[in-house]
């Protein structure tokens, strides 16, 4: 047993080198074989693949991790009703799945292969590892053909790594997925939207933005009461470009400027957004889309979100078609005429050699068609928060450098045929029989991975009690360490039974505690609190923040910096921690990150500063209080 801890804090340990040693290219990335590869910025002939292949994962004897249970609870009729037979409309169905992603050796083998015809010194270095991710439930036939979110979940960020996802569902929605699972091809499919952390190359674009104008923003605004989605921000940045509130300026021709327009996108929400923690299926439902009143549910919006965008690009797709057949068209009767032409000129000369009849040949016959706008897989899941402190004044940026940012990727899956490969996973039940019933409580770390237990998390334990009609207590928990969240892929379950709990909804109801032990003694425990929900979302008290650093290239040139030392300095109860970002000017990459761990919804820290002039004695700037996401330096 102590080797195989051992063996996990390895590979805990390794992961975590490979994650800081990872520096890739995302505007660089080429598809070889069946796997997407982008370069390492620092070694150009490293490449890194992104696991994309999503599949339930098997137990040890190979069937899935997948149950579909369709239910029904029974309901009294009416005292006057004649009937004899009568149907109950109390019932529904809970999915749930434990999923993974991977790629095969096979796989690996044949891009790298086709690697080296593009590049013959590349090779594959490793897995690309995710910084965050979430995954959906998708289907159609829930409510006619429109496609609809009906769950997320935290997605695994590890290849192999595994992750649980649930979805309840009403009786109408229950009985027409029963009955797609009834082919080889049911309409339910996983959707991962997976956030990668890397470099932009660099690109002659500025753009300015007026923080100001933008809260005024109506989904700025209604950010600061309720969540909203990445994908409406973007859909409101876009309004604000167009308005001139953020202006984009471009030298020179560059066909990606609407990927570059993105990156700056998710820059300038970072610095006036949080991520909104916990987005399972039991708090989704429960969340409205705008301050005010509206009761739109963040999966219904979603749903709403997915819809337009694969409208719009299907309406650009076929302008596209219809101005390439137009295209088309006015070249065949150029092409008529021109030979026309040619023929009366033959004719007249009395020349009886024709050169070949070019219609058909030449462009037309190798024109691939014309290129299409790409039809989005899924919107954008990730909801955020406007952050407490709004920032004033002007935001500039150069992409004139490698500029470091977070880009996500779509990619998706149908569940197969469930009915085929595991009969047993597909079941009917009635819950009317009391007796027989159990209370299963499942439990989920929300924004923790496996890589969390090496950094910053000790462990954490869920205390469970139930206080029966009949006198009885019971009494369950779990304690979660890292061994224990390797192995049971976050998946997590306390149970009790019926006790003469005559009261059902009364039976549904339980208390709970949890202690986190996080890594230097710190513990953080909560009070006993009520449950009624048949999950206990776990969000850690304290949580990862990000610090951007930024060096102005501008300033290092015109004052001769080689390089500077940013230490950044933050508390976790009494004792202080520390992290150090270093940027050396020669390497070209002036904007690094470090990540800190404080107190959820507290964002003090401190932070000083080392110069390192040519010539001179390094400068040291005194500790200054901070609260902001993103240090920029341009000044001493």
């Amino acid at each position: 047993m102590k080797m195989i801890k051992n063996s996990i804090v390895l590979l805990l340990l390794a992961l975590a080198f490979q994650l800081n040693a990872q520096k890739v290219i995302l505007d660089k990335g080429i598809r070889a074989g069946e796997l997407q590869l982008f370069p390492d910025v620092s070694a150009p002939n490293n490449y890194y693949y992104m696991a994309d292949k999503i599949r339930i994962a098997q137990q040890n004897d190979g069937t899935p991790y997948f149950s579909f249970i369709k239910y029904v609870r029974n309901e009294d009729t009416a005292s006057a009703s004649s009937s004899g037979i009568s149907t109950s409309n109390n019932g529904g169905g809970i999915v749930h799945a434990v999923v993974t992603f991977d790629v095969t050796d096979e796989m690996k083998k044949e891009a790298e292969k086709e690697l080296k015809r593009f590049n013959a010194n590349a090779k594959i270095a490793g897995p690309i590892i995710y910084k965050a991710g979430k995954i959906m439930l998708v289907s159609a036939s829930i409510e006619g053909n429109t496609t609809k979110v009906i769950g997320v979940g935290n997605a695994p960020l590890l290849e192999g790594q595994k992750a649980a996802i649930s979805v309840m569902l009403n009786k109408e929605g229950a009985d027409i997925l029963w009955a797609t699972f009834q082919t080889p091809t049911p309409d339910i499919s996983f959707r991962m939207e997976m956030e990668i952390a890397g470099y932009q190359s660099p690109k002659n674009v500025t753009i300015e933005a007026d923080f100001d104008q933008m809260y005024t923003h109506r989904t700025f605004e209604a950010a600061v009461a309720a969540p909203v989605f990445a994908g409406e921000i973007h859909d409101a940045m876009e309004e604000l470009e167009n308005n001139g509130t953020i202006k984009v300026t471009q030298i020179g021709e560059d066909e990606n400027l609407n990927t570059l327009k993105e990156s700056v996108y998710n820059k300038l929400m970072e610095l006036m957004f949080d991520k909104v923690g916990g987005q399972s299926s039991s708090d989704l439902g429960q969340l409205t889309s705008m301050a005010g009143g509206s009761n739109t549910s963040m999966l219904d919006r979603a749903t709403t979100m997915l819809t337009n965008a694969r409208n719009e690009a299907k309406a650009e797709n076929e302008k596209i078609e219809a101005a390439a057949a137009q295209n088309a068209r006015s070249e065949a009767e150029a092409r008529a005429e021109s030979r026309r032409r040619a023929d009366a000129h033959y004719e007249e000369n009395d020349i009886d050699f024709r050169p070949p009849n070019p219609n058909g040949q030449g462009r037309d016959a190798k024109d691939k068609g014309p290129k299409k706008v790409a039809v989005p897989e899924i919107s954008i899941a990730v909801s955020f928060k406007r952050k407490r402190i709004k920032r004033t004044g002007k935001y500039f940026v150069n992409l004139n450098k490698y500029s470091e940012e977070d880009r996500t990727f779509p990619f998706s899956q149908n569940v197969g045929n469930i009915l085929k490969d595991c009969p047993s996973c597909l079941k009917k039940v009635n819950l009317d029989d009391p007796l027989y019933k159990q209370r299963d409580i499942l439990v989920n770390l929300i924004d923790v991975n496996a890589t969390d237990f090496g950094q910053y998390i000790g462990s954490v334990e869920v205390l469970m009690k139930k206080n029966h009609e009949g006198g009885e207590e019971t009494f369950g928990n779990i304690v979660v360490d890292k061994n224990v969240f390797l192995n049971q892929a976050n998946n997590f379950k306390m149970q009790y039974g019926w006790k003469d709990d005559n009261n059902r909804d009364e039976w549904l109801n339980y208390e709970f505690k949890t202690k986190w032990a996080f890594s230097g003694g710190n513990i953080i425990e909560t009070d006993w609190q009520t449950g009624d929900f048949g999950a206990i979302d776990m969000v850690p008290p304290l949580e990862k923040k990000d610090v951007y650093v930024e060096l102005d290239p501008d300033f290092a040139e015109d004052e001769d910096i080689r390089a500077i030392e940013v230490k950044l300095f933050f508390k976790n109860g009494d004792k202080e921690e520390k992290r150090t970002v270093n940027i050396k000017t020669r390497d070209n990459i002036l904007s690094q990150s470090a990540q800190l761990i404080l107190p959820r919804g507290v964002d003090n820290y401190e932070y000083e500063i080392t110069y390192f002039v040519k010539g001179k004695r390094p400068q040291t700037k005194e500790r200054i209080p901070y609260d902001y996401s993103s240090i920029y330096i341009d000044t001493f």
